[in-house]
Formats: C-alpha cells, sequence, structure tokens
C-alpha cells in the first residue's frame, strides 16, 4: 500500500473521514462560543453596576435627588478639593467700572456686580457691557439707604425696580440682590417672607475686603482678602473704588496661590448664604 492509501486496506483510492470528526470539531466551537459569550456577560455585570446605578426613575418633580448647597459642602475632584471663590462689586455703575472690566478680561475672571439704579440711570451703557463680556449683574436697590429699605420696608420695592431697569437694558431680569448694609438687622421676617414671595434671593457676604476702610492702601486690601480666605466657599466685598481696582491683580494672584477658581453667580444653583440665616432667601 502506497502512503496516499494508507490506513485503507483494500486500496481503492483516498481513505474516507469520519463523520463523526466533523461533528465533534464542530461541538467544540459551539461549546467555545458558548462559553465566550457567557464569561462576556458576566464581566459586563461586574463593569457597568456602578454606572447603572446613578440612573433612577423618577414619576413627579417631589422625586427628583435636591443637592445640599450649603457652605459647609466640599466637592472633591480626584482627591483635590475645590475652592471657588466669588468676587462681587457693589455701588456700580461708576467711573471704573470699565477699568474693572479691562481688569477682569485681562485676569480672564468673571464677576458678579450689583448695581444701584440711580447709578443704572447715569450709565447705562455700562451695565450692557457688563452683561455681553459674561458678568452677572444683581440688584443693590434705588436709594442705598437704610431707613427706607428697612425701616420703611421698601427693599423689595426698589429691588423689582432695579430689576426692571436691568432687563430694559440687557433682557435678562436678575433674581439676585445684595442688601445695603447687609441683610443683619435690616431684613426682619416680614421682608424676608416678602422677599421670598417675589422670588429674589438674598447674598450677603463671607468676606470684607475692608476696602472702605483701607481707602489709601491697595496693599492692605488684597492682604485681607487673601488673609481671610480659608474655606472652600468665599464670597468676597469689594466696592468700585480706586484702591480695589489697585488691588485686584493681587487679589486674584493671591487667591490662585491658595487654589481657588473663580466663578459667578449662578441663578439655576444658589446657594444660600445671608446673615440672618433666613433658609428661604
Amino acid at each position: 500500500m502506497d502512503s496516499y492509501n494508507t490506513g485503507n486496506p483494500i486500496g481503492l483510492g483516498p481513505r474516507k473521514r469520519h463523520s463523526k470528526n466533523k461533528f465533534l470539531r464542530k461541538l467544540s466551537i459551539l461549546f467555545t462560543l458558548l462559553l465566550l459569550s457567557v464569561g462576556g456577560f458576566i464581566a459586563y455585570q461586574y463593569i457597568k453596576p456602578k454606572q447603572q446605578l446613578a440612573t433612577v426613575t423618577v414619576t413627579t418633580l417631589g422625586q427628583v435627588p435636591v443637592a445640599n448647597m450649603e457652605k459647609s459642602r466640599v466637592d472633591q475632584w480626584n482627591g483635590v478639593t475645590k475652592k471657588v471663590a466669588y468676587l462681587t462689586f457693589e455701588d456700580g455703575p461708576s467711573a471704573l467700572t470699565t477699568d474693572i472690566l479691562n481688569e477682569l478680561a485681562q485676569q480672564q475672571i468673571k464677576a458678579t456686580f450689583f448695581f444701584i439704579g440711580s447709578n443704572i440711570d447715569a450709565q447705562p451703557t455700562l451695565v450692557k457691557d457688563a452683561a455681553t463680556a459674561g458678568h452677572y449683574i444683581g440688584l443693590h436697590s434705588e436709594t442705598h439707604d437704610y431707613e427706607t429699605l428697612y425701616k420703611k420696608k421698601q427693599y423689595v420695592k426698589e429691588m423689582l425696580s432695579v430689576q426692571k431697569k436691568i432687563n430694559q437694558l440687557t433682557g435678562h431680569s436678575p433674581l439676585l440682590t445684595r442688601p445695603p448694609y447687609g441683610s443683619s438687622p435690616g431684613i426682619s421676617k416680614t421682608i424676608a417672607n416678602d422677599v421670598a414671595s417675589a422670588n429674589l434671593r438674598v447674598w450677603d457676604w463671607s468676606i470684607d475686603s475692608m476696602d472702605w476702610y483701607y481707602k489709601d492702601s491697595a496693599k492692605e486690601v488684597a492682604k485681607t482678602v487673601i488673609d481671610r480666605a480659608e474655606d472652600p466657599f468665599e464670597i468676597i466685598l469689594l466696592h468700585e473704588q480706586p484702591q480695589t481696582l489697585r488691588a485686584l491683580p493681587a487679589i486674584v494672584a493671591g487667591l490662585k496661590k491658595k487654589g481657588y477658581q473663580f466663578s459667578i453667580y449662578d441663578e439655576d444653583f444658589h446657594i444660600p448664604f445671608n446673615f440672618v440665616q433666613q433658609s428661604n432667601l
């Protein structure tokens, strides 16, 4: 027998291949594919759950989770605490508004401005300039007078008047108010309820730059802000004053060195912060 016919003693040509071997090979392939499918499914179940847990089905607004926006909240990314500073400027618009806007643009930072109604009447173009540059414009009353705002309870009326003026210039009706002289003790429970009913909000400050005191020293203004910045969330009180403008580059540099980022007030994520400690503000 030649090699061609090995295993076929009859010698009638090539040996016949057994169908049993084909069947076993096919079965082996199917079994392997089945194992791969099962293994892939199991691996998927171990990898995917963390992402699936983040999905929650809700049927009413009352079921939507509400984030805790208290000042003590600390956000972290990769173990690093996020620190945010809000620069807030009062009493504009003024002759210094343009210079402040230019300095902020140079520093690539946005800020929150609280404008007075009578100053808006005098320099409406500056309101548009601030809005166009992407800053938030808040409400700081018409008169800036303690007796009128708090004793005569004209706080809401004046803030709504300023709101209307800003809307006419920018198309936006801001909700955030900054109480002249701070909310305490001026804002009583009655005024607080009126503020809430008008859908307005109140923001005081966590750091007073003392720029109203250090009128001749930009260095002291900057030092005050930088030294007092300790918490992850800081609202910094500033005024449109020459010493404040001169201190601004140092304030920004110092806060950045301490790890702060800068942001503007966001109406969609209101963080309550008022001296009268009214939760509805």
